[in-house]
């Protein structure tokens, strides 16, 4: 029989192995998009075993665009997500105060595209004058039109901006009701190896580079930084070893998330993966940019500070 302290002492460590450690929650809900390094992180498992020793689950939330997923993040539906630019922006401008930048990362350079019918006339940004550009309304791909506008001397009014979700732009471009699409990979890529669509803009063109970032809550970032440390460590390690490993990775997010091997293998070059913590002066200085371009051309309702959203991860 057991002995009333021996019974007490066995109730306590299976207590403490059912709660989180002191600084960790007891569960973290990522959001991920297709394309963001979070994705592989997903797929390996390896974040899941790092949590797993401050007793921290994982949970998984996948998300067509970046607006949608700051809205979870608003809603407290989720903890931590990677968007574009644009999302963030709109957040601190709009109606989730609560969202803040964490991490960035890297530049981005040739993931994202502005893309035309292969036959198509079009040959610059300046020849979309009077013609249909689509993206998804709150996106990266919001701004990256916006900002390639303005290097090329163009107004927004100069085109007409059609508001679509990746899917309903996808069939709207097949069947030439839209003249370019704004479009991230592995969209990007897998639109260039099915319909022949040629670039005519990369986004690491534009004057003032464009950055992704990782958003979270202000309560949950302050809270926790900790468990944002581990993961931000977590997902540079398997971003660094994914991308020194490009065919074996085409072949692993194509088997965990549906899009084609060959779409991963002609996208897996161009993705700009990584993360950094603390978020350097360089990259609030191009976001604050992007923040009076929007303020100027009339996507949110007030100039905000850009800073006033970034809670560093130290």
């Amino acid at each position: 029989m057991l002995k009333p302290l021996a019974i007490v002492a066995g109730c306590l460590a299976l207590a403490s192995a059912a709660f989180a450690d002191e600084g960790y929650p007891e569960q973290v809900r990522i959001g991920i998009q297709k394309g963001d390094g979070l994705v592989a992180l997903r797929a390996s498992g390896r974040l899941e075993k790092a949590l797993a020793a401050h007793h921290v689950k994982v949970s998984w939330h996948e998300f067509v665009y970046g607006a949608p997923l700051v809205e979870a993040i608003n809603a407290g539906d989720i903890d931590l997500g990677t968007v574009g630019s644009t999302p963030p922006i709109m957040a601190q401008a709009g109606a989730a105060p609560s969202v803040v930048y964490v991490a960035s990362a890297p530049k981005l350079s040739a993931s994202y595209g502005i893309v035309v019918p292969k036959d198509s006339p079009v040959r610059d940004i300046r020849d979309l004058r009077g013609r249909k550009i689509a993206f998804a309304k709150g996106s990266q791909g919001h701004l990256f039109v916006l900002k390639a506008m303005q290097d090329a001397g163009m107004n927004p009014d100069d085109a007409q901006f059609t508001y679509l979700s990746y899917g309903d732009a996808r069939s709207a471009f097949e069947r030439g009701f839209v003249d370019a699409w704004a479009v991230p990979d592995p969209r990007y890529a897998d639109t260039e190896l099915t319909t022949g669509a040629r670039t005519i803009l990369t986004i690491g063109k534009l004057s003032v580079p464009q950055y992704g970032f990782y958003i979270s809550t202000r309560s949950f970032a302050q809270r926790y930084p900790a468990a944002l440390r581990l993961i931000f460590d977590e997902l540079a390690a398997q971003n660094a070893d994914s991308l020194a490993h490009p065919e074996d990775t085409a072949r692993f997010l194509a088997s965990n998330t549906g899009v084609p091997l060959n779409v991963w293998s002609r996208a897996i070059a161009r993705l700009e993966w990584g993360v950094s913590y603390p978020i350097p002066d360089e990259v609030i200085r191009a976001q604050q940019d992007s923040a009076d371009l929007a303020w100027r051309d009339k996507v949110i309702p007030r100039h905000i500070d850009v800073r006033d959203a970034v809670v560093q991860i130290r």
